[in-house]
């Protein structure tokens, strides 16, 4: 059986093994799995997607305001991917290599349609000046290693012998307290509030005003932690009563308060 295809992402060097059908990238995480190399001022909340049609992988932008490059060239639609494919979140963004999985180096290069055509890749090696006389040329500054990634639960560390991996999405289900009514969401980061295009659990009640439009995130991590924070909202949030201030854990029976008025929501799932 074929192995599913894993990718690179530089800094900080850690590989993500795709066990689905797609893998979306971006600063907002429920688009992807939590990876911190993403969380740059340069890449999008919708940024990318590799995505598998049949056999075959392709990298698609999503209306980035720093493009996909691959190639050296600014992506314009999508793109085959192959193995040793690199490409980036921004022209000198986050770094991403196709590291296995993708196909073979330059196969299956016929659907220009599909394609971005593949930038000629030469390299211009520059000399340094000769050092002044008596003295021996400098070496070069030494680059910091990453920092080695943490090891999950389940054993995986970020390596290429074991990667994170990126497949079912985790979910959530709430039960609001006075209505009754439930909510079920899938994301790794799943925002709760008034707006409709960007929060999966919408609060729609008239009498339910005092809730932002983006108010809370619950957020599930590759450590298998779930957490909630508040977005700046307007009224605040409380965590079984007690102000949410920062980040909190999250666990099932705990209730969130939105706003100064009751809209209570109790957690009555967290599948990660």
């Amino acid at each position: 059986m074929d192995q599913p295809p894993k990718l690179k992402i530089y800094p900080p060097g850690l590989y993500v093994e795709i066990d689905g059908d797609a893998l979306f990238l971006g600063r907002d995480c429920h688009l992807a799995a939590l990876i911190p190399a993403l969380l740059n001022k340069v890449v999008s909340n919708r940024h990318c997607v590799v995505r598998r049609e049949g056999t075959r992988w392709f990298l698609e932008d999503l209306g980035s305001t720093n493009g996909t490059w691959i190639h050296g060239q600014r992506l314009g639609g999508r793109t085959l991917l192959h193995t040793g494919d690199e490409f980036r979140l921004g022209k000198q963004g986050p770094l991403i290599t196709c590291d296995t999985g993708f196909g073979g180096l330059g196969a299956d290069r016929t659907t220009p349609e599909d394609e971005l055509p593949r930038a000629a890749e030469a390299e211009t090696l520059v000399e340094a000046p000769p050092a002044p006389a008596g003295r021996s040329p400098e070496a070069p500054p030494r680059a910091a290693a990453p920092p080695p990634p943490a090891r999950t639960p389940d054993g995986r560390d970020g390596s290429a012998v074991l990667p994170f991996r990126v497949g079912r999405m985790p979910s959530v289900r709430l039960i609001h307290q006075r209505s009754g009514e439930q909510f079920t969401a899938q994301g790794y980061t799943i925002v709760i509030g008034r707006d409709a295009e960007a929060a999966q659990v919408l609060i729609r009640a008239d009498d339910e005003r005092h809730v932002s439009g983006r108010h809370v995130e619950i957020q599930f991590r590759t450590d298998h932690t779930v957490v909630v924070r508040d977005l700046e909202s307007r009224n605040g949030s409380w965590l079984n009563d007690k102000p949410l201030k920062g980040e909190a854990p999250l666990k099932v029976g705990d209730k969130l308060l939105l706003g100064n008025a009751p809209t209570v929501l109790t957690v009555a799932a967290l599948d990660g």
